[in-house]
């Protein structure tokens, strides 16, 4: 009975630490544009740097942006580009306002989680 409790209080304790371990989650560590910055331009990439690189299924868009301008009209393209912990995404400028921009995004890190947020920066020229 004694090695069967050691067993199980060892058993158990493997588990939880496996559990703390699978349980990270990537962070956004930086962006460009800044987030809450104010900028003179928009720039042609939005770029955003993860903690962790990201999940690629080959063509497949696991990873996305979408950045939105003050009247809500979508700026983003969904031309992805995943290297490692990097996303970037082309930004359609023709006709930039100034504004407030809000970017949303949805990420996987490579081992599965999925991981979303957002956050704005301003244009004023």
């Amino acid at each position: 009975m004694q090695q069967r409790n050691i067993f199980l209080t060892v058993l158990l304790g493997s588990l939880s630490l496996g559990v703390t371990t699978a349980s990270a989650h990537t962070v956004l560590i930086s962006s460009n544009p800044a987030k809450n910055s104010v900028i003179k331009a928009l720039p042609v990439n939005i770029v955003l740097t993860f903690a962790d690189p990201l999940l690629t299924l080959g063509k497949s868009a696991v990873n996305r942006i979408v950045v939105t301008d003050s009247t809500n009209t979508v700026i983003s393209t969904n031309k992805y580009l995943v290297k490692g912990g990097v996303l970037t995404d082309a930004l359609n400028t023709a006709g930039t306002k100034a504004g407030r921009y809000l970017v949303k995004y949805r990420v996987s890190a490579e081992d599965g989680h999925v991981v979303t947020g957002s956050f704005s920066f301003k244009v004023k020229p």
